[in-house]
């Protein structure tokens, strides 16, 4: 009777584990195979261009500037630099920049969420066609605004560009950082797109002026992005991925500076899944294989834990089972790791240091228990709904461009 129920538990999770490679599998049986051409644009969207900030002065320069340096026309972008609570010298050091600022002075209610729907309230939105969220830990590509434009009109949808690492050949710990977003933007993500789904937002989204003129600003979560992500698949708006816009984001750099983030990532994920799990399996404006993928994005996008479940899943089925039904177990829980395998095949074979980047996991098992602790401690303290800054060391980074190909 024990085998019977640890079978059935151990086969509940294996059917889990398979989620993701098989909404992968449809993508590729249902993308389009050939790409519509595009017209010119006759006029290019207006795009204003939000930067939260909460004691920045590490960053700031650098993610200003880099918007600044842009090419795009300047009467048809606007960089506005939201400083919420700041005690150190962001507000100066961006006004040397030459951008607009915003102070807000509101300790009880902190946080990016907050500090962001507070600046959409000052702003007459019916001037732009699209408002993007550039974290001001991170850096735009020269060509970030115009590839944004690539998706014009913009008005009616969610957009997200891709989003690298900008200190990618720091450390092990920023390579293994580096190709996870190489997997999901340059492999992952344009399947999805291929075939009509929604891809997951973060650091760059946007989010078309006529959505928020109707709607607002819809989240004041710990983590909003996974919020909205969630808010307008259920709802039916398309949420596009800007192929030929690239925004890097800094990578922490040691475990210990990533443990906040990972939490609050981790925490706002289930809570997502909790407030609208049942409203994604009801909703009659999305397809099946849409929703199935919204749980996968929500619960089951992580390749680190899904290799350690499906290790531990395997060892537990050919040491506690009979043996015929757990090599079977053990077989199948494995095989689910080929749609990661496949797609860090192919991020590494495009990646401009392969062979240093595949040196980095040899520190994976070390990545591994960390963030099986950092699990364990999220689910512990699920009820803490406090907003953290990221934890960051380091010195003032003044770069604006990321070196993104150097010779192994």
């Amino acid at each position: 009777m024990l085998h019977l129920m640890l079978t059935g538990v151990l086969i509940g999770v294996v059917v889990l584990l398979w989620l993701p490679p098989f909404s992968e599998l449809l993508c590729i049986l249902t993308r389009r195979r050939v790409t519509p051409a595009r017209s010119p644009i006759a006029e290019l969207p207006r795009l204003l261009f939000l930067v939260p900030a909460h004691d920045e002065e590490q960053m700031i320069e650098g993610c200003v500037r880099s918007l600044l340096d842009m090419s795009y026309p300047a009467d048809a972008r606007r960089i506005v630099v939201i400083a919420d609570n700041c005690t150190d010298a962001t507000v100066r050091l961006a006004t040397e920049q030459g951008v607009s600022i915003l102070e807000r002075v509101d300790p009880e209610f902190a946080g990016k969420p907050r500090a962001i729907a507070w600046a959409l309230s000052q702003m007459d939105l019916r001037e732009w066609d699209a408002c993007v969220i550039v974290d001001a830990d991170s850096t735009v590509a020269p060509s970030f605004a115009s590839g944004l434009a690539q998706l014009a009109p913009l008005n009616e949808i969610v957009f997200q560009p891709n989003n690298l690492v900008l200190n990618e050949f720091e450390s092990w710990l920023t390579r293994l950082g580096g190709l996870l977003g190489r997997c999901r933007f340059q492999v992952t993500f344009p399947l999805k797109e291929s075939a009509g789904l929604n891809c997951s937002i973060g650091n760059g989204m946007g989010i078309g002026t006529s959505l928020l003129l109707r709607d607002g600003w819809l989240s004041n979560s710990i983590t909003e992005d996974s919020e909205l992500y969630a808010v307008y698949t259920e709802a039916g708006v398309r949420i596009r991925l800007a192929t030929a816009a690239d925004i890097f984001s800094l990578e922490s750099r040691s475990l210990q500076e990533g443990a906040t983030q990972r939490r609050r990532w981790l925490a706002g994920r289930i809570r997502v899944m909790k407030d609208w799990g049942v409203r994604i399996v009801r909703s009659p404006r999305i397809g099946w294989h849409q929703k199935l993928d919204m749980f996968v994005e929500l619960g089951l996008s992580s390749p680190v834990l899904h290799l350690m479940i499906a290790f531990a899943v395997a060892v537990i089925a050919l040491f506690a089972l009979p043996r015929a039904a757990g090599q079977w177990i053990a077989f199948v829980a494995l095989a689910s790791l080929s749609g990661i395998a496949v797609t860090t095949m192919v991020a590494i074979k495009r990646h401009p240091q392969p062979w240093r980047t595949l040196s980095s996991f040899f520190m994976l098992p070390v990545y591994a228990g960390w963030r099986l602790v950092v699990v364990l401690a999220t689910l512990l303290t699920l009820r803490d709904t406090t907003w953290r800054r990221s934890a960051r060391g380091g010195a003032h980074v003044a770069s604006a461009v990321p070196i993104t190909d150097r010779p192994a």
